[in-house]
């Protein structure tokens, strides 16, 4: 049996790629299977493979899960209901091209988009287990992008903040007020002191002036 090397790289970095062996008997599914399991994204969207030119122009739809019955009117007004699903169609019935292209689509609402490519076809290995990515290259993106939003914080929780917030502001407050006051009472201290070397100068003064008198008188 016919083993297929396939290459499924971003198609917004095709410096991320993943080589991939199947067997041709293999159905889209597994194949859809192993694309996600080697980028690491988990299996809970819908995903399609699209029958591709050169040129990455999708035709035909061969998708995961059936549609609903609204989509599947819709898509028949515009002429794009898929016509195989993936579980029932086996790569071999789409395979006419020694390169071979698909265009693969995985979670049809976010659209992360691979180009898949038919490289060549490889020995069938009797003890591998298919399918199996051969090779990897490069880091996958994040599926999911983490949004900044505020988280939600419940009333009681509020209601503890609001308690440490308030005793926050009360510490805050007492050692300010007690800055206040040793600073309020350094400078009475410091207008106590000037006072009183300012009445010792006086009396000094006023005592060298009695002393200058005495003399004086004496001398006459």
């Amino acid at each position: 049996m016919a083993v297929y090397r396939f290459k499924v790289a971003f198609e917004d970095d095709e410096d991320v790629s993943r080589e991939i062996d199947i067997k041709s008997s293999q159905h889209f599914e597994d194949f859809h299977n192993i694309i996600v399991q080697s980028i690491g994204f988990d299996n809970k969207h819908n995903a399609s493979f699209y029958i591709s030119d050169d040129r990455w122009h999708k035709g035909d739809e061969i998708t995961l899960r059936p549609l609903e019955q609204d989509e599947i009117d819709s898509r028949k007004k515009a002429d794009l209901a898929p016509k195989k699903q993936m579980n029932k169609c086996k790569l071999l019935s789409l395979i006419d091209d020694p390169h071979q292209k698909f265009v693969y689509v995985y979670d049809l609402k976010t659209g992360w988009t691979f180009l898949v490519e038919l490289m060549k076809i490889v020995p069938d290995d009797e003890k591998a287990s298919y399918p199996k990515c051969t090779k990897s290259i490069g880091e996958s993106p994040k599926q999911y992008k983490t949004n900044n939003v505020a988280p939600v914080v419940d009333d009681d929780d509020l209601e503890d903040d609001d308690e440490k917030g308030k005793l926050i502001d009360s510490i805050a407050y007492t050692a300010t007020e007690a800055e206040d006051t040793a600073l309020l009472e350094g400078e009475e201290g410091e207008e106590e002191t000037a006072e009183e070397n300012d009445d010792l100068a006086v009396n000094d003064f006023e005592e060298g002036e009695e002393e200058a008198s005495a003399e004086s008188f004496e001398e006459d």
